[in-house]
């Protein structure tokens, strides 16, 4: 991955409102035209199944969508081809956080379906990109300055961006790292692509930032979904023999399912047993609009070989061995759980069990662990609200800075 297919050019000029209007208008009549698509492909297979009577209990009737009328196939073409034509014009728009309601809602447009809109060509997909606690586009060399540099990049998780960072007790654990030096930069993508595609361009691209622009000192933070991209990065550094993951010092995975999320296994089994009868099938479309992204996280699977293992019907952790952590590296891992005297419950902080995000396993082949592994758990806090939490930066700042 070339560092320019990454990183916006510093200062971009903002986009006036008019245009930033035209792009997201551009984008919303985009993903009705897809949508529109995709309902009329669902009602072609119910008709189809329909006209062929199947048993009520078994497998689906071959080619439903053969069976059904061809002016459903016809309208389904012409929804895809006018999308085809309206992403031809050549609009673009660079959300910022002075666009309150438009990052989030994008955002979380892309951690759903994500990997949906990347494959459309949808002006709504976002690239992964460099930013400031403000939004502002960054280049890598603006927090490189020199080789004696010490970068902190922040990963967010899945649906959320650069935003959800900035809570008061960040910023005040801002503040410190200024004091000491450091350089703060975070990490905008499309958070419903494969965790593994994501790890790969992050690895890619610091392999390249950093033989460019060189610094002292790397250190990782990811909320959930992206402590997993962390992980995959090194990952994909490893299988490749890249070098960058020698400046990483410290990383820290706070509130990250690295053994799953038990929502998405639940979600995933509900939408399985649409497949018990052919009239119902036609429904699994809509369960399985969710991103590729969401579905990783049934396991925490970071590599394109654990993704190859499972599909929909896999209801069992495939992985036979835990992605190792770095050696070298020291690395935290922070939980929060919403009722500590139910620790080992599903729940966890409302979304990720306090086991996953500590990095346990019942298999000690799964189990996480490094040379150099602390681990931390919170009591009443939950997923979203654990990064305002001051114990979370409390944590960090002794971790990070105890040498």
């Amino acid at each position: 991955m070339q560092i320019q297919s990454i990183v916006v050019p510093p200062m971009a000029a903002r986009q006036p409102d008019w245009k930033t209007w035209l792009w997201g208008g551009q984008g919303v009549t985009h993903l009705a035209l897809h949508a529109a698509a995709e309902i009329t492909d669902l009602v072609t297979e119910m008709h189809g199944t329909i006209n062929q009577v199947p048993l009520p209990i078994g497998a689906p009737p071959p080619a439903p969508r053969l069976s059904a009328p061809w002016p459903y196939r016809l309208v389904s073409r012409i929804f895809r081809t006018a999308a085809g034509l309206l992403v031809r014009l050549p609009l673009q728009a660079d959300l910022k956080q002075s666009n309150p309601l438009a990052l989030p809602m994008l955002s979380a447009a892309n951690g759903v379906f994500g990997d949906k809109l990347e494959a459309w060509q949808s002006p709504l997909a976002l690239g992964m990109t460099l930013r400031a606690a403000d939004s502002e586009a960054l280049a890598w060399s603006q927090l490189a300055q020199s080789p004696k540099a010490r970068v902190a990049l922040f990963v967010h998780g899945l649906c959320l961006s650069e935003r959800e960072w900035q809570t008061p007790a960040q910023r005040d654990f801002q503040v410190v790292l200024q004091q000491k030096g450091w350089c703060t930069g975070y990490l905008r993508y499309n958070s419903g692509r494969a965790i593994w595609r994501n790890g790969a361009d992050l690895a890619d691209w610091l392999e390249e930032a950093l033989a460019a622009h060189p610094v002292r000192e790397l250190v990782l933070v990811g909320h959930s979904q992206g402590g997993l991209l962390i992980r995959s990065a090194f990952a994909h550094a490893e299988a490749n023999g890249q070098r960058w993951p020698e400046r990483v010092s410290h990383a820290a995975y706070v509130a990250t399912p690295h053994q799953g999320a038990p929502l998405e296994r639940l979600g995933n089994r509900a939408n399985v047993l649409l497949a018990i009868s052919p009239y119902t099938r036609p429904f699994m479309r809509l369960g399985n609009i969710r991103s590729a992204a969401i579905k990783d996280l049934r396991f925490g699977l970071i590599t394109a070989a654990e993704s190859a293992l499972i599909d929909d019907s896999a209801h069992e952790d495939p992985r036979e061995l835990a992605q190792p952590l770095p050696d070298h590296v020291h690395h935290l891992f922070i939980a929060g759980a919403l009722d500590m005297a139910a620790a080992r419950n599903w729940i966890g902080d409302g979304l990720v069990p306090l086991e996953s995000a500590l990095g346990l396993h019942d298999d000690p082949r799964l189990l996480l662990d490094a040379p150099s592994l602390a681990r931390v758990d919170l009591a009443n806090v939950d997923h979203m609200a654990i990064l305002g939490d001051v114990r979370v930066w409390d944590a960090l700042a002794d971790w990070w800075f105890s040498r």
